[in-house]
Formats: structure tokens, C-alpha cells, sequence
């Protein structure tokens, strides 16, 4: 034990000097804003990998907590909510902490 105890040591302080250093770019770049809602993202707890799934559609579903962009404004379903052809401010409240 006594022999491994330096290399553990030497990996554990690389591996944590990346860590680091991949936080110092995550923050420099602002890629950690991508998510206004952390720990969900956007209301999924699997991060949308397109613009239309977060953008409002007519006559979609939208449940509990889910945040839309609708006019580059951010608004989050205050219960579930089933749209129409025409956007109701009355089902949504503005996002404001991001």
C-alpha cells in the first residue's frame, strides 16, 4: 500500500486539477447558461437537443414546470396546459431567474 499511495495521490491531483480546468472553460464560454433551470433543463431532465422543442407550438401539451421561449421571452407552464392557436399569457408566468 505504502508504494501505490504516491501514484494515487498524483492521480487524484491530476484528475482534479482537470476538473478544474474544465469548469474555468465551461465558465469562461458561458455553456453552463444553456440550462436556465438546473437541475432540469427546460423543465426535461433530458436536455432538448432542438430549437422546436422548446419554442411554442399551437396545439401542443405542455406540462407542469416545462419553460418555453415565445417571442425570445422565457415562460414556464404553471399547470398543464394545452395550446391553442393562439398564445394564452393566462396559462404561463415569465421566467425571470436566468
Amino acid at each position: 500500500m505504502k508504494n501505490r499511495f504516491p501514484t494515487i495521490v498524483k492521480i487524484t491531483l491530476a484528475s482534479l486539477y482537470l476538473i478544474f480546468l474544465a469548469g474555468s472553460i465551461v465558465r469562461m464560454t458561458g455553456s453552463g447558461m444553456g440550462c436556465p433551470d438546473w437541475p432540469k433543463c427546460f423543465g426535461y431532465y433530458v436536455p432538448p437537443t432542438s430549437e422546436e422543442q422548446i419554442t411554442w407550438q399551437p396545439n401542443s401539451t405542455y406540462e407542469e414546470g416545462i419553460i418555453i421561449i415565445k417571442d425570445e421571452v422565457l415562460f414556464v407552464a404553471e399547470k398543464e396546459v394545452k395550446t391553442n392557436s393562439v398564445f394564452n399569457e393566462k396559462n404561463w408566468k415569465e421566467y425571470t431567474k436566468h
